[in-house]
């Protein structure tokens, strides 16, 4: 029975695998692309009807537009924004309240409300001028100040406009009224459009609903079907003109929040300032380009860079083609030397490469399209404990089933390396796409995991350094091409600098420190412990183990204190990234590097940490203190039981500090320190017992083996507006369908990323058994030549873009 259900399971998985996956995925996308530029197309290309067209309450106080992003906007920018552009809000009482939040949000003076001001109110300070005009209905009157504005020049740029309750409350709610009112707003309309012309942006806002039990008895004619009956009556007439846009996200923001409403007309400032907040993304995303406010923005114009990017992608995608179509029809070779002789020769080395940079450039496209274009939508993050919890719960059940023995139980084998970095990586990507960054016990706790990651540099590099004694450019060479092929890929393709994607910049920089200090001369490593000298008689003697060892305590010394001194000050660090062009790796768009001092000052012991809890154990194996040959416990019962539980003491001491931890700023501070005791409680907690260090999750692992890839991949492909917001290739509707689907697509590429990145560096960095250092140098002289060359081009047309 046993037999079956194996030969069951192993016929399924044969079928049912991450190949079957991916094939899946590349027509799925196609077809949401397709899909989502239909949709663009209808609206006009514009974002803007993803702001106005209505959205959904995610919580108390959020609102989220349907399918694009608001930006938060301060004092400081409003200023900036609003500055000599006169706004104007035309209507009655609820046009009032709106114009008194939007005057006390964008201006540094208050502005105290007149109750009851059935007259025109102006606001000027600085360079802000916005003023309210009472037209409670589209009359003769709205009529004359539209005229009065076509023949002046102090016209208004911006006018926003909204008119209804006051005709219902006039005509008893008559049928007379409506018609009134149509008509009365079709002779308007011709004014307005016309204004239009001029350059004035007009906008009618939908009544909202009120709350019918809380109305004065002179409001009791006002009702939600009329106000829907009058709503329709806007929409058909200004459709029918197609020149004025209609707000309707107001009265849909409106309508959950009208039961709080005092008189049952008015809403409270915290409605009005959510209104605000809205009307500021219409106004002003064009303008101030905050990546977080991808309502009503139009995408950055393509830079040279990213031209030649796309021109070369497209070449080798119409390459790929022709020697796809070359080869239809041949015969496949079934002989084993011929297939062998085949996939060693030059064709097939180039067909090879030609098809990985085309799949590569499909890849690329997809990024460009998800986070640079308005094809797909956006939507905000929004923390709350169960989105963070609930799936990290989901995590864990998930690992646990796919617990599986593992072939090499020692000390931190591959696969608990590879569990190690998956479940790290899957709770970052938590963290990301719920935006838990708010919640800093959440942070300190995600902080120390990168600090984890460095650990491992440091530990699996030295280990390798110091068991191989390979100082060979060959070796730095590859680590550097599979660290950062796909960051510099996407540093072209989405034009960001490398500092931008933080982690990868990490990692190729403390390897490149721990790779100089170990190389430096005189270079201490296993094999100079193990060597033999011939005697004079013929006798061999075998050189000393303690030599070695007190020279890389030595060095290892030597990197600490560099490490120290080097972070005493920060201008010394900023000044040793700020010459060109080291600087354009390093800058963030205000031309500082501040924000690489901040990652690299915050774990700066991380990867020596790792170093030297290698060396220690190394030692302590070699003195025969420790053995992970065997399955039981890693040190003596007695000594494993106490340290086991002052691991775990430890591990809890730093999760209630973090919990305590009320200012990011402070916790930063202790963390570098702090750090260090949680990840080498963990390493014991997880290594001393054998049963424990015997087992991994073969689930969490598989992840494990793509974390680069999926930590990297997130910034556009899974979440959007460079990680600030979350992409939407589904429907804004259904935001647990979408997560599903694009989660899918994410790890999908992110797996091929990865396969691709191997294919890349089985030809250009090649195997290090034919290494030739000449070669190598010289291909590295070239890599950095094309890299500088983008750089160049993009300074000049920067540059040459500000002249």
């Amino acid at each position: 029975m046993d037999e079956k259900i194996k030969m069951a399971f192993s016929s399924v998985t044969k079928h049912v695998n991450i190949t079957a996956f991916k094939k899946i995925a590349f027509p799925l996308v196609v077809l949401l692309i397709f899909v989502h530029l239909i949709q663009l197309y209808d609206a006009g290309g514009d974002t803007c009807a993803r702001l106005l067209d209505g959205g959904t309450w995610l919580d108390e106080g959020v609102w989220q537009p349907s399918g694009c992003m608001l930006h938060k906007y301060k004092k400081n920018e409003a200023e900036k924004c609003l500055a000599n552009r006169k706004v104007a809000f035309v209507g009655d009482s609820r046009q009032r309240e709106l114009f008194y939040s939007f005057v006390n949000f964008v201006s540094a003076e208050k502005f105290e409300e007149i109750p009851k001001a059935h007259f025109d109110i102006p606001f000027k300070s600085g360079n802000l001028n916005v003023e309210f005009l009472w037209r409670p209905e589209p009359n003769a009157s709205a009529i004359d100040l539209y005229n009065k504005w076509l023949k002046e020049d102090g016209k208004p740029l911006v006018v926003f406009q909204s008119a209804g309750v006051h005709t219902m409350k006039r005509t008893s709610g008559s049928p007379l009224g409506v018609e009134g009112f149509k008509s009365n707003l079709t002779k308007l309309q011709v004014n307005m459009d016309s204004l239009m012309q001029k350059g004035t942006k007009v906008y009618w806002i939908l009544q909202d609903p009120v709350n019918e039990n809380k109305l004065s008895n002179a409001r009791s004619s006002i009702t939600n079907d009329l106000i829907s009956e009058y709503n329709a009556v806007a929409m058909q007439v200004f459709h029918a003109g197609g020149k004025i846009p209609v707000i309707r996200s107001l009265a849909d923001l409106a309508g959950a929040k009208i039961s709080e409403s005092v008189d049952g007309l008015h809403l409270g400032k915290d409605i009005t300032d959510i209104d605000v907040s809205i009307l500021m993304n219409l106004l002003c995303n064009q303008m101030t380009h905050a990546t977080d406010g991808t309502c009503c923005r139009k995408p950055d114009p393509l830079t040279v860079v990213q031209i030649i990017m796309a021109v070369l992608g497209f070449i080798f995608i119409l390459l790929a083609v022709g020697i796809r179509i070359k080869h239809v029809g041949k015969p496949t070779p079934t002989n084993e030397d011929e297939v062998a002789k085949n996939k060693d020769s030059i064709h097939n080395m180039v067909a090879e490469l030609t098809y990985a940079a085309a799949k590569m450039s499909l890849i690329l496209f997809y990024f460009y399209i998800c986070d640079r274009t308005d094809v797909f939508m956006k939507s905000n993050k929004h923390y709350t404990n169960t989105r963070f919890f609930l799936p990290l719960l989901y995590i864990v059940f998930l690992g646990i089933f796919g617990i599986d023995s593992t072939k090499q139980p020692g000390f931190l084998n591959r696969d608990q390396t590879d569990e190690w970095k998956g479940w790290m990586q899957l709770v970052i990507l938590i963290y990301h796409v719920t935006g838990a960054s708010v919640n800093i016990p959440i942070y300190m706790h995600v902080r120390l995991l990168v600090a984890m990651y460095l650990f491992m540099t440091g530990y699996g590099h030295f280990s390798y350094f110091w068991n191989k004694g390979d100082f060979g450019v060959h070796r730095v060479f590859g680590v550097m091409f599979r660290l950062n092929f796909l960051t510099v890929m996407l540093c072209l393709t989405m034009d960001r600098s490398y500092q931008f994607y933080y982690f990868v910049p990490m990692c190729s920089f403390w390897f490149l420190v721990l790779y100089l200090f170990m190389a430096l001369w005189p270079r201490a490593y296993m094999v100079t412990s193990n060597k033999e000298t011939t005697l004079g008689d013929g006798e061999t003697k075998e050189v000393s183990f303690t030599s070695p060892v007190f020279l890389m305590c030595a060095k290892l010394s030597l990197l600490l204190f560099t490490i120290v001194l080097v972070f005493l000050s920060q201008e010394l660090f900023e000044s040793m990234f700020s010459w060109w062009p080291v600087i354009r790796l390093f800058e963030l768009p205000h031309g500082m590097v501040r924000e690489w001092w901040f990652r690299c000052h915050l774990d700066r012991f991380a990867m020596l940490h790792g170093a030297v809890f290698a060396f220690g154990y190394i030692i302590l194996k070699r003195l025969s203190i420790v053995d992970d040959s065997r399955q039981g416990c890693l040190l003596s019962t007695k000594v494993s039981l106490i340290a086991v539980t002052a691991s775990i003491l430890c591990t809890l001491f730093y999760s209630v500090w973090a919990l305590q931890c009320s200012d990011k700023q402070s916790c930063n501070e202790v963390h570098s320190f702090a750090s260090l005791i949680p990840i080498s409680a963990f390493i014991l907690i997880r290594n001393i017992p054998g049963y424990l260090r015997a087992g991994y999750s073969s689930f969490f692992a598989w992840f494990g083996k793509i974390s680069l890839e999926l930590f990297i991949g997130q910034y556009h492909i899974w979440l959007a507006a460079d990680t600030k917001g979350i992409l939407v290739i589904t429907s804004p509707q259904w935001p647990m369908l979408n997560l599903l689907v694009s989660t899918f697509v994410f790890v999908c590429v992110a797996h091929e990323i990865s396969s691709l990145t191997g294919t890349f560096a089985k030809y250009l960095v090649g195997p290090a058994k034919t290494a030739d250092t000449k070669t190598v140098c010289a291909k590295i002289l070239v890599i950095t030549a094309v890299l500088v060359s983008f750089m160049l081009i993009s300074d000049l047309t920067n540059t040459s873009s500000r002249d």
